[in-house]
């Protein structure tokens, strides 16, 4: 009876060691794919689900940069590793809508800007009254 009692407990000793070295594993392949992406100009994600640019390493800090060029701080450790954003960013080309329409940057818009604009067409026949008439009893 204590032998098999002895058994159990050096299976699950064997077990226990085995998994640990395999998250240790793991772990230190995590941090090599994070210094990797440690490189200013590497789009990465963070835990909170933000994706930057990287723009300057400080230590344990890391400068993060949007797409629109604006800078946060964030903890190194809080970095998952390099992961383009699921977005286009600013320098891509416009992209043309599911209906075929294409959007309008702001250089264009800039050029239109002179030109004049025309109202729409009223939906209705009476332009004027949108309001139901009431009836005022004295």
């Amino acid at each position: 009876m204590l032998w098999m009692l002895i058994v159990m407990v050096l299976a699950f000793w064997l077990m226990s060691r085995f998994a640990r070295r395999q998250q240790e594993k793991m772990t230190a392949q995590q941090n090599a794919r994070i210094e990797e992406a440690m490189v200013p100009g590497t789009w990465v994600r963070t835990r909170a689900g933000f994706y930057g640019k990287v723009v300057e390493v400080d230590g344990e800090v890391v400068t993060l940069a949007t797409a629109l060029g604006d800078e946060s701080l964030w903890a190194k450790s809080s970095v998952l590793g390099a992961e383009e954003p699921p977005f286009a960013s600013v320098e891509d080309e416009p992209a043309e809508l599911v209906d075929g329409e294409v959007l309008v940057t702001d250089e264009e818009t800039e050029e239109t800007a002179g030109e004049p604009q025309t109202d729409p067409e009223p939906l209705g026949s009476e332009a004027g009254s949108h309001a139901p008439a009431r009836d005022h009893q004295d």
